[in-house]
């Protein structure tokens, strides 16, 4: 049985002992239920267990990280010199990590939410 799902929305299990989702911008969660239910899938191998972790709150300001990504996901990257942002396909993505639950978790301003157990031997 293959543990990669290719749902789109939903959580898939890669063999780097890792959690890959893509957060919906435009769907009914918010960044931070996005987060929690990526980390309830790492921890319980269901994500609907995100009501028992703690709020993702409790290490990261959720609306600090929703504001930080809401430029680049509506007008590409953010400008810096009071100018009109610019895509620059050379950048490198704009990333936030942090540890929640044990796992390391990183956000890319495309959306990519990734949750790692620290513990696995192919973690970067």
């Amino acid at each position: 049985m293959d543990d990669t799902m290719t749902h789109e929305a939903e959580p898939r299990l890669n063999e780097t002992s890792k959690i890959v989702v893509e957060h919906d911008w435009d769907g009914g969660d918010c960044l931070a239920v996005t987060i929690a239910r990526a980390a309830a899938e790492a921890w319980t191998g269901n994500p609907d267990d995100a009501m028992t972790l703690p709020p993702v709150g409790s290490v990261v300001d959720p609306d600090a990280l929703e504001s930080l990504f809401a430029p680049t996901r509506n007008r590409g990257r953010p400008a810096t010199d009071g100018g009109h942002p610019t895509a620059d396909e050379h950048a490198s993505p704009s990333r936030v990590r942090f540890t929640y639950v044990g796992y390391n978790v990183t956000i890319s301003e495309d959306g990519v939410v990734v949750v790692e157990d620290p513990t696995s031997p192919n973690e970067a």
